[in-house]
Order: C-alpha cells, then sequence, then structure tokens
C-alpha cells in the first residue's frame, strides 16, 4: 500500500514519461507539477515506489520510468473517476448510422478511421456478429454465363454477397425463377432447403438445373451462417507500423498477426467490460509486453451492437483515450 505522495509522484512519472519518453527525475516532476517537497523527498519516494515495483530505475540516468504494475495502478485510478459531463454525445454512432443511409459497413470503416484520427492510436472496431441476425431477404443476380452472386440482406441491414461457379451455363429465365422461389419462401428455405426430394421440387415446377441450384444456395448460406464471425473494422494500422523499432517489434508484431488473422476478434470479446476495460502488457497475453488494449461495448440499437477496442504502447495517453471513448454512445 502507498502513500497519497508516492501515489501522486507515481501519476507524475506516468504523465511525464508518455509526454517525455525518457526516464523521469526528481527534478523533472518538480519542473512540471506544483510539488510542494524537496528533491531530497521526492528521491527518497521515488525509491520506496522502486521497492514495490511501481517504477524501475535505468541503466543509463538516475530517472525513472513507471513499470507495468505502475501503469495499471495508474489506469485503476482513471477508470474509477466519474466522466466529465457531456452536453451532447461527440460520437453518436446512431447518427454516423443514419448518415451512412443505415449501411453498418460504411459506418463501422467511417467511425474506426474518425476514432483514430482523434486519437492518433490504432483503432479496431468489431462489427455485429451476422451469423446470428436473420435473413430477411435472398436475391440471385447473374454476373456473367458461369458466375452468380447471391445477395443476402439481413435485418441488422449488414448485407453479404456469396458467389457460386457454374460448370455450364443457366439462362436467365431459370435464374429469375430460382431467385424468385427462394426470396419468397426464405425461412422454409433455410429451415429445410436441402430436404426437398428431388420430385417435391418437380412438382414445384423445377427441373434438374435449377434444383441443382436450389441445394447449392442452400449449403452455400448455411456454411456462411455457421463459419461467418464478427467483421473487424481496422482505423490507422499505420500508428503501430510507425511505432516498429528495435525496441517495439517484439511486443507489436504479435498484435498486427492477431489483427491479420482476426483472432483480436475473440481477445477483445474476452477482455471487455462495461463501461470500459483496461488490459495491460503481459494482462493481454505473455508476448504482448509494451502494448495496452482499452475496449468498450457499443450499441447502436437492440439488433446492433460490438466493441471498439484502443491498441497503443504501454505508455499510452490512457486520460484521453478514456474521455474519448466515454463519448461513444
Amino acid at each position: 500500500m502507498i502513500t497519497d505522495r508516492q501515489f501522486s509522484i507515481l501519476n507524475a512519472i506516468v504523465e511525464d514519461y508518455v509526454e517525455l519518453g525518457y526516464p523521469i527525475g526528481s527534478n523533472t516532476i518538480i519542473q512540471t507539477h506544483n510539488v510542494d517537497v524537496s528533491p531530497a523527498t521526492i528521491r527518497n519516494e521515488m525509491k520506496l515506489l522502486e521497492q514495490e515495483g511501481l517504477i524501475n530505475k535505468t541503466h543509463s540516468s538516475s530517472g525513472r520510468v513507471p513499470s507495468e504494475a505502475g501503469f495499471r495502478l495508474y489506469a485503476n485510478q482513471l477508470l474509477t473517476q466519474t466522466p466529465q459531463s457531456q452536453n451532447e454525445q461527440a460520437l453518436n454512432m446512431y447518427e454516423m448510422f443514419m448518415a451512412h443511409h443505415f449501411d453498418i459497413s460504411s459506418t463501422l470503416e467511417y467511425f474506426a478511421r474518425l476514432f483514430s484520427n482523434q486519437i492518433h492510436y490504432t483503432t479496431l472496431v468489431i462489427g455485429p456478429d451476422h451469423s446470428k441476425a436473420s435473413i430477411i431477404d435472398i436475391r440471385l443476380i447473374k454476373v456473367n454465363a458461369k458466375h452468380l452472386t447471391v445477395i443476402l440482406i439481413f435485418d441488422t441491414g449488414h448485407v453479404k454477397q456469396l458467389n457460386i461457379s457454374l460448370h455450364t451455363p443457366i439462362n436467365q429465365l431459370s435464374i429469375l425463377k430460382v431467385s424468385n422461389y427462394v426470396s419468397q419462401h426464405i425461412n422454409n428455405f433455410l429451415k429445410d432447403g436441402n430436404n426437398h426430394h428431388l420430385e417435391a421440387y418437380r412438382l414445384l415446377g423445377f427441373n434438374d438445373e435449377e434444383i441443382n441450384l436450389l441445394i447449392r444456395i442452400y449449403f452455400l448460406i448455411h456454411q456462411y451462417q455457421t463459419t461467418e464471425s464478427s467483421r473487424v473494422y481496422l482505423g490507422g494500422k499505420n500508428q503501430l507500423i510507425e511505432g516498429l523499432d528495435e525496441t517495439t517489434v517484439s511486443s507489436i508484431q504479435p498484435i498486427l498477426k492477431y489483427i491479420e488473422s482476426n483472432q483480436i476478434t475473440d481477445l477483445i470479446r474476452s477482455i471487455s467490460e462495461y463501461p470500459i476495460s483496461i488490459k495491460i502488457g503481459s494482462e493481454i497475453e505473455t508476448d504482448f509486453n509494451d502494448i495496452a488494449i482499452l475496449t468498450k461495448p457499443y450499441r447502436i440499437d437492440e439488433n446492433l451492437n460490438g466493441y471498439v477496442a484502443v491498441i497503443g504502447p504501454l505508455a499510452m495517453r490512457y486520460q484521453s483515450v478514456i474521455q474519448l471513448l466515454n463519448q461513444v454512445s
């Protein structure tokens, strides 16, 4: 347990280190903060903080840098503070949704870029899980003689295109016939579209070529619904890449691999808590040294919800990120 004065000095070290990027000594604290104690007193308190494992002494100077535990204690303090009241939500996602004509993909792409530009860290937005959404319409479009596109429209506003390649061409009349049938009988088709006996389809007026297409569409949709996971929208990936150097490459590369593999979705879901969650360094994974992730759930409406995550260095401007996350509605 540390004293209030020690806690104030720890905060000063964290904030100065984040801004200045070099080890912080007693003189720096006195110059940048209103501390009514002598340099000797600050040095003694810094030694005690070092013994607590909250700061570390570097070999190159007499200054100190925050440890992972020090950043953790600092972040915990910020999470207990009451958010500053806002007269108006600065980042109203439903208004963005309306402005993008209720297109969820373009809304979240825009939001990821906007948030990253404001906070200057990499931002990930986890989209709604469309595998749990209801399909309200299915359309079949001929791209060329041997290529068809199946368009799925969900009740969340999400639109997905699936492709079918044909061995032999199929005429436009058959495509329209199959498309109309599937669109008009969505629920029954998705429930047991592969269980229709060939004779049952024939009694409905379909020929063998059309029956084969119906069954292929059924299995294509079910495969998509089985394997679909929430899409990741990325803003400011260059913020991570620009931070790559000999001291950070070992910690940033695993995050980049997670982003590319979409494993980041499961990671963010597992650490997200309401209203804001912070995971620091080894709390995330063993390989994620010197990295911090701040996450918050978002909700556009009752059917559209997901997560926004900010990824940055351990020496992140936590207070600024938390303030902006609190403005997301």
